[in-house]
């Protein structure tokens, strides 16, 4: 298990939350069962996790894990508005917001940007679940689903959509007041220009830093820094998107990320807002 430099790292660690982590079971291969992440977090005292899965919701599993454990940690669900589930479907999304979902993912592996910049997922052969309509607004569906997510007081998170279609529903999220997040927007196909970053950060969208973009040295620990700096750290979400097999495990992601941030001179008080106070913020 990592190690952190800094002193400060495990007592920020205390009842800190990682809302973006992905686990096993899964269609691919992950480092650790959703029963070996809350063991982790709750070794370092973590208040929280959320289960992340591209095909499957993890709602079921969340209550599965937070009654069998034993552990103070507590496991949150969500579920990603993938092919699997119906694309963008609101029927959908209101079983799972009722079964204790506390966030609904726009579309990740099955979003028409990520099919244009990967290629199509390869079982599917699908071209890509588009937010927006032929005359670039959004579809009647997504007011639905806002909706719902309204109803029910959980948040609404972007995925791996364009930007246009980011703006759009970010837009039309917060005119509803739902808690929103703008997902990596540091990362490969969904990276977002920070004088767009700063614009959603404005309407009230929370976004989300991720140690997945530093770890796969796709921006430095300076970049990720100087964004956070930009935005202000009231603005921002730390989380981890660790669970890939072969990889740290997400408790020890997050105790990198905070020891990569204290190394380029964001203060205690910043990562504790980023970590404790606005997660809860997410999950209220």
């Amino acid at each position: 298990m990592y190690k952190p430099r800094h002193r400060e790292v495990l007592e920020l660690m205390k009842g800190a939350y990682d809302l973006h982590t992905h686990t096993a079971p899964d269609f691919g291969p992950r480092a650790l069962n959703d029963k070996e992440l809350l063991e982790q977090a709750d070794a370092f005292g973590m208040a929280g996790v959320m289960l992340k899965n591209h095909l499957d919701p993890t709602p079921a599993r969340a209550i599965l894990a937070n009654t069998t454990g034993g552990y103070k940690t507590k496991a949150y669900g969500s579920a990603v508005m993938n092919l699997s589930i119906g694309g963008l479907n609101p029927i959908a999304a209101k079983y799972y917001l009722q079964f204790g979902a506390k966030i609904i993912w726009m579309p990740t592996i099955h979003a028409r940007n990520q099919a244009e910049y990967f290629g199509r997922d390869f079982v599917t052969n699908h071209p890509g679940i588009r937010l927006l309509d032929e005359e670039g607004n959004l579809k009647p569906e997504i007011f639905e689903i806002l909706d719902l997510v309204k109803e029910y007081e959980g948040a609404i998170a972007t995925g791996h959509i364009s930007i246009g279609e980011s703006i759009a529903l970010c837009a039309a999220a917060r005119e509803r007041k739902v808690r929103t997040i703008l997902t990596h927007p540091d990362w490969t196909c969904t990276t977002i220009p920070i004088e767009i970053q700063k614009q959603l950060a404005e309407q009230g969208v929370m976004v989300e830093k991720l140690w997945f973009d530093i770890g796969i040295n796709h921006v430095t620990a300076e970049y990720m820094a100087q964004t956070i700096r930009d935005l202000g750290a009231k603005n921002c979400l730390m989380a981890t998107d660790r669970g890939q097999a072969g990889k740290e495990y997400p408790a020890e992601g997050m105790m990198m990320f905070m020891d990569a941030m204290l190394d380029c001179g964001i203060s205690c008080e910043d990562i504790y807002k980023m970590t404790h106070d606005n997660p809860k913020w997410v999950l209220q």
